[in-house]
């Protein structure tokens, strides 16, 4: 007889990570009130004595972190853009410092200059929490915490899932059946590449994008190549950085000029202060409005302040030529390619297309096979899930990461959102359920607590 969990996880990158801490551990200390404090404290030994955590697996062809070690890997970046206070580890937000503090690698946390004056008085900022953790931190501080998080790892690729809630059958390539109560799709990368449709002609070997098989081609900038660099964001800033390492001759060209920000939201998103009512603004739109919400929120781009005076500093030593304006093809030679760029033609040996994903979860062949085996609405490219990101009439099939941007915003591929988006599942599930007051309104939601902002919500909850 074939074992049954009663978790499955399909995707092992950081919301992988997230999900299985949210489901393995009994509660999250930041989100704690003080009477779940007091809770906690008389049961909480006993409690993590006598409770059975899930039995839980985790569904990836890589191992843990694999798609992210390759991609940070190519483009030979050295900190996370995200703050040391967002990562996988539900349990506890201040642990990736504690981790860094054990390892006495504090001089792994940069101070970006995001906490300003407003900022300022917020705990957190005095702790550290606003620091960036370098990637090999990061990374490190993942390994060890998918050691510690009881799970089974399955190796493949997921193509189908059938059944219903408490009986699911995960199918992987091989045509393995994987028996589950619960499944948790953790995807990633919601769409295909974008690519500027002036530059089609291009053939492949002068072209290329700077994600194709998590970078693998940025090998190629090498040996004194003229490249041209397309994208306005942080990726398309990395790619001419890295060429301009390689001793490249490097022009970055993007549609508007640059934008310095730190995060690739704005602060208030993380501001716990501001956070909840931005949020709860964006719930109340409907969903082509929170679709333009997301997209002006995220602005199309942007660099953090040091990456931007780095290329400030190239582009004053004549090292990078930075411009602005839309791609235009001259003519495509055999090992070369004429661009027009400000009414002048410029030759190229190499182009390199930074300009992201095209939101379209369609694009994921197991997606794809979702929507034809259980329909739900896609709008803009993106699901439209139910509050606590179920998928369609299910109660116990649910989706995090960017594909759930519709209903957890514009943060929602983010680590800061992951989190978010995890806690929303294991409460839906009602593996909290212990702590909650029942004399409460907030005590009665068991799903996303931002519900509880509307005096007329309602919610049911499931088990898992």
């Amino acid at each position: 007889m074939r074992e049954t969990f009663d978790v499955c996880i399909v995707g092992a990158g950081p919301g992988g990570l997230a999900a299985l801490s949210a489901m393995t551990e009994p509660y999250s200390l930041d989100q704690l009130s003080r009477d779940q404090w007091n809770r906690v404290a008389h049961v909480d030994l006993k409690h993590r004595k006598d409770r059975i955590p899930p039995k839980v697996c985790v569904v990836d062809p890589g191992g843990w972190l694999s798609t992210w070690h390759a991609r940070f890997k190519a483009l030979q970046i050295q900190w996370l853009r995200s703050p040391v206070g967002a990562h996988p580890d539900i349990f506890d937000m201040h642990s990736l410092l504690a981790f860094a503090t054990r390892t006495e690698r504090c001089d792994e946390l940069l101070d970006s200059g995001a906490v300003n004056a407003d900022l300022r008085s917020l705990p957190e900022a005095g702790q550290g929490l606003w620091n960036l953790p370098s990637n090999e931190l990061f990374e490190q501080f993942c390994g060890d915490l998918a050691a510690r998080l009881p799970h089974s790892f399955i190796h493949g690729e997921v193509t189908s899932v059938e059944g219903d809630d408490g009986d699911f059958t995960v199918f992987l390539k091989d045509g393995q059946p994987i028996l589950a109560q619960t499944v948790i799709l953790a995807l990633g990368v919601p769409g295909p590449a974008a690519f500027p449709g002036a530059l089609a002609p291009v053939p492949e070997h002068l072209m290329f994008h700077s994600d194709f098989e998590c970078g693998a081609r940025l090998q190629e900038l090498s040996g004194k190549k003229r490249v041209l660099v397309i994208g306005g964001g942080l990726t398309a800033v990395q790619v001419a950085q890295l060429a301009l390492k390689k001793d490249c001759e490097v022009v970055l060209l993007s549609r508007r000029p640059l934008t310095t920000r730190h995060f690739d939201i704005g602060e208030r998103w993380f501001d716990r202060r501001r956070a909840n009512v931005h949020h709860y603004e964006f719930f109340q739109k409907p969903m082509e409005e929170r679709l333009e919400h997301i997209k002006a929120t995220r602005g199309g781009g942007s660099v953090p302040p040091f990456y931007m005076k780095e290329i400030r500093e190239a582009e004053a030593s004549g090292r990078l030529v930075c411009k602005q304006g839309e791609v235009q093809l001259s003519h495509v030679w055999a090992e070369a390619v004429d661009v027009l760029i400000d009414g002048q033609v410029n030759r190229f040996d190499l182009i390199v297309n930074a300009c992201g994903h095209r939101a379209d979860g369609r694009h994921l062949p197991l997606v794809r096979e979702l929507l034809r085996t259980a329909p739900t609405e896609v709008v803009g490219g993106f699901p439209v899930l139910s509050q606590d990101l179920q998928w369609g009439d299910f109660k116990q099939l649910f989706v995090v990461g960017a594909l759930a941007s519709l209903q957890v915003g514009p943060d929602a591929g983010n680590l800061m959102g992951l989190r978010r988006a995890v806690q929303i599942v294991a409460n839906a599930l009602s593996l909290r359920a212990w702590l909650k007051d029942t004399k409460t309104v907030l005590g009665n939601i068991c799903g996303n607590r931002f519900q509880a902002l509307d005096s007329d919500s309602d919610s049911e909850c499931e088990s898992v």
